[in-house]
């Protein structure tokens, strides 16, 4: 728990440090600005909270995505630091698909508003926004990144079921799926224990991909989500007690 407030601390740094950048830069310049910020978020902020947490990250697979690749990517959700991490290790630009109470915090929400794209989950309307500027963001360039679990897995499992919204996204617009499977966060932010949670160590982030979807229909979605699945949970048991 000594640490999990440790870590908070410096997720705060992190916050205080990006957010007068997307205050000020995202209005102003709006898209134009966008890269320059995620860079500064993903590839730099993150830094002022996974070192001084001693969280380090191996990668493995990541070499074999192009980084000009535009896709939708998918991710498992187990842990607090995954919307950090997971656009950290990310070898492409990614838009994270995020829920709409995320903007309500303070400094953090701007940060959120410049670099993700929230829905509300529970509004028919918002879900239809945020589709729309899905495909506007993937026409500009970017990947899209979804967690297909919905919400962070609090359970024993080692994955909740999926939802099929990225992956009949993929199809319906032909790009390829690329899966990233971070392996071992349990060991590092166990929130079935609470969000405090936390010690340090190494975080194993896998890439599998890219799958061609461009001679998919829409139904090899099932198909399509138990391949993922399949390999999401082979990389989690590499890591973790079948039982976790």
């Amino acid at each position: 728990m000594i640490w999990g407030f440790w870590s908070l601390l410096w997720f705060g740094v992190a916050v205080v440090l990006c957010a007068p950048l997307h205050i000020v830069l995202a209005p102003i310049f709006g898209e134009k600005a966008a890269r320059f910020l995620m860079w500064w978020t993903y590839r730099i902020g993150a830094y002022f909270i996974l070192i001084p947490s001693l969280t380090f990250i191996k990668n493995h697979g990541r070499d074999k995505i192009d980084k000009n690749l535009k896709a939708v990517v998918v991710g498992n959700h187990t842990s607090n630091m995954d919307f950090y991490v997971n656009p950290h290790t990310a070898p492409m630009f990614i838009r994270v698909l995020v829920k709409k109470e995320l903007e309500k915090i303070p400094l953090f929400g701007s940060v959120m508003k410049a670099i993700a794209i929230s829905v509300d989950r529970g509004d028919k309307d918002s879900r239809k926004a945020s589709l729309a500027k899905l495909k506007d963001k993937l026409e500009r360039g970017y990947s899209i990144f979804i967690y297909p679990e919905g919400t962070r897995n609090r359970t024993d499992k080692l994955l909740n079921d999926f939802k099929s919204g990225a992956f009949r996204m993929a199809i319906e617009m032909k790009l390829p799926l690329v899966i990233t499977t971070t392996a071992n966060t349990r060991l590092i932010n166990d929130i079935r224990h609470g969000v405090f949670d936390m010690r340090p160590g190494i975080l194993h982030v896998y890439w599998d991909g890219p799958i061609d979807t461009s001679s998919m229909a829409l139904d090899d979605v099932p198909a399509l989500m138990e391949k993922t699945k399949n390999i999401m949970e082979a990389h989690l048991k590499r890591h973790l007690p079948v039982d976790s």
